[in-house]
């Protein structure tokens, strides 16, 4: 995730300036409930992580969705998660119809205030979203809450898998942590599929590099899972390395993985899961009796081959006709 979500210093100073200014309006309408309107506007604050572009695109994107495909008004407001921090011993709490908090940092900052509106969760890993709500850290005012995860279901990382590489092939997972939760999914659909399974599981980075070894020697691919004991910055050059040398292709999450040298990375946008994310909050707005809908996946995403890396692998997969229609279709969501 933190390689999916670069800064982008270039643009920082610009961001940082309409931020603050964000930020000062809505401590404003967090200080006075009142400011909440009676006209059927449905406002929204914003809370994100870090302040970057990718998250402040994130939320103009979600605006601008709003406000194409919404039947009532929209009133926005944005503010980064330690603004959040910052003003907590002042007591307010956010007057707004809904609060997005965007990330892990803003997920766990958002229950410090125990908000009293539906809450949803985007950019957000299904492990962290769970953990919290299992640790009762997650902010859900009358069960009015739901996510947007930022990973990818099981199910159709299996399917892409049977389209690229076929059946019958031995798969490796190093699992940690925060990963092993899935180790039974990856089993029944290791059946489903044909797939030999091999998993490993570790609990510390220094326990990587050997059980990673010694899984390239039993596997034909190396499927990786977001865990941030496995998968970082610190380990990323390393293991792509190994397999490269073991000639295990690896499949990741991320584009940033695939640019490094993984040979197909399966991954959401940004802007694809802020669109999920305005579906999410109109459906609700427009139908209040419904509630929100349970904690769900991406819908849409995209497929990143590092064709370099495939063609040394002897990889051809221009000539996997339903590989190619499945990327087709990703590419044009």
């Amino acid at each position: 995730m933190q390689l999916l979500f670069e800064v982008h210093k270039h643009r920082s100073d610009i961001l940082l300036k309409g931020l603050l200014a964000l930020a000062s309006v809505a401590l404003l309408l967090f200080a006075n409930p009142g400011v909440a309107r009676d006209d059927g506007t449905v406002n929204l604050v914003f809370v994100h992580s870090q302040t970057s572009a990718p998250y402040l695109n994130f939320i103009e994107k979600v605006q601008r969705e709003l406000q194409a495909g919404s039947r009532f008004p929209v009133h926005t407001l944005s503010l980064p998660a330690s603004q959040l921090d910052e003003e907590r011993s002042t007591g307010t709490t956010p007057s707004a119809d809904m609060i997005v908090a965007l990330g892990k940092q803003a997920a766990r900052a958002i229950q410090q205030w125990q908000p009293d509106v539906p809450v949803l969760y985007a950019l957000i890993p299904r492990t962290t979203y769970d953990s919290l709500g299992k640790s009762g850290d997650l902010a859900c005012p009358g069960k009015q809450c739901t996510a947007i995860y930022i990973d990818q279901p099981l199910q159709r990382i299996f399917h892409i898998l049977t389209a690229a590489f076929g059946k019958q092939q031995r798969l490796g997972v190093v699992l940690g942590p925060a990963s092993s939760w899935q180790q039974d999914a990856l089993v029944k659909l290791a059946g489903q599929t044909g797939y030999a399974l091999h998993t490993v599981k570790i609990h510390e980075r220094d326990e990587l590099l050997p059980a990673l070894d010694g899984i390239l020697k039993q596997s034909d691919l190396l499927l990786s899972l977001a865990d941030p004991v496995v998968y970082n910055r610190r380990t990323a050059k390393s293991i792509l390395l190994t397999t490269y040398r073991y000639k295990v292709p690896v499949v990741a999450y991320s584009r940033a993985y695939a640019d490094a040298g993984a040979t197909l990375s399966v991954f959401s946008t940004p802007g694809q899961i802020a669109r999920q994310t305005a579906s999410v909050i109109r459906d609700f707005f427009s139908s209040h009796e419904q509630g929100l809908p349970q904690p769900q996946y991406p819908e849409h995403y995209k497929i990143r081959v590092n064709r370099h890396v495939a063609d040394s692998l002897g990889l051809d997969f221009e000539n996997k006709p339903e590989f190619q229609s499945i990327i087709k279709e990703a590419d044009d969501e």
